[in-house]
């Protein structure tokens, strides 16, 4: 079976890191086969959201420190070229990706979920990174993911102290959306991507858009971009059948025009 799984269930995407024997720690096979996943979510028409997840105890325990390469430059091109295209399809992915967490997601597999738009964590599911353990820096986008998050003061102390982060203690730093029981993770995911893919497709993806930008926007340039985006939501098929769903007091049933 591929290291990646890619099925799709009606308009839900399932892509599923799956190395369940080696903790989903990611090959070059692995990250490659990301790329490709998101690649496919975001070329199919019919999908509407994207459940994230790992097979087997845990998400990922991160990069498979057997297969990395021995000199520093080329573990750099390995995040340019390969690490990074795959988290930054996540994040620019126009549909929604929910991340559903089991067990844990250390290292740069943390660096998948903090890029996806919604997470759900089990019980005693976990994020930890523990990069300053073997004298690294975090990477994968960590390090903005923190800080952009909680706040460079506790990133610091979260990065340097390595320590796991529950998912109790994830949703109140707002790392994570909600906890549920660790059998029913995924189950919890996929519901959440249900009711996402029930929503108009341009506003969902000119939300994430804009939401995505507005770390690097002031306040004037958020309300300009926003215009920009509504024009084109206004002037939409889908706005018309909302008004009319709204009118007529039933659900919308929105079509992607």
């Amino acid at each position: 079976m591929s290291d990646v799984s890619y099925q799709e269930r009606g308009r839900i995407a399932v892509v599923t890191l799956n190395r369940p024997d080696a903790l989903n720690t990611f090959t070059q096979q692995m990250r490659i086969g990301i790329i490709d996943a998101f690649t496919q979510c975001a070329t199919a028409a019919h999908v509407r959201a994207v459940v994230l997840t790992g097979a087997g105890r845990g998400f990922s325990a991160g990069a498979d420190l057997n297969s990395l390469p021995p000199k520093g430059f080329e573990v750099a091109a390995m995040l340019e070229h390969e690490f990074g295209p795959g988290i930054l399809a996540i994040a620019e992915l126009p549909k929604p990706v929910i991340a559903a967490v089991n067990g844990f997601a250390s290292g740069i597999g943390a660096g998948y979920v903090m890029a996806s738009d919604m997470v759900v964590m089990g019980e005693k599911a976990f994020l930890q990174l523990p990069f300053a353990k073997i004298g690294l820096v975090p990477d994968g986008g960590l390090t903005w993911q923190f800080a952009t998050r909680v706040g460079p003061r506790l990133a610091f102390e979260l990065a340097l102290s390595g320590d796991r982060i529950p998912a109790t203690r994830c949703v109140e730093l707002g790392l994570a959306n909600k906890v549920v029981p660790d059998a029913e993770v995924f189950d919890a995911a996929f519901a959440l991507a249900e009711k996402l893919a029930d929503a108009a497709p341009l506003a969902v993806a000119g939300t994430k858009r804009l939401l995505r930008r507005a770390p690097s926007m002031d306040l004037a340039q958020a309300i300009l971009a926003e215009g920009a985006i509504q024009k084109d939501c206004i002037d939409s098929d889908d706005f018309r059948e909302g008004v009319k769903a709204f009118f007529d007091k039933r659900a919308p049933k929105f079509t992607g025009s």
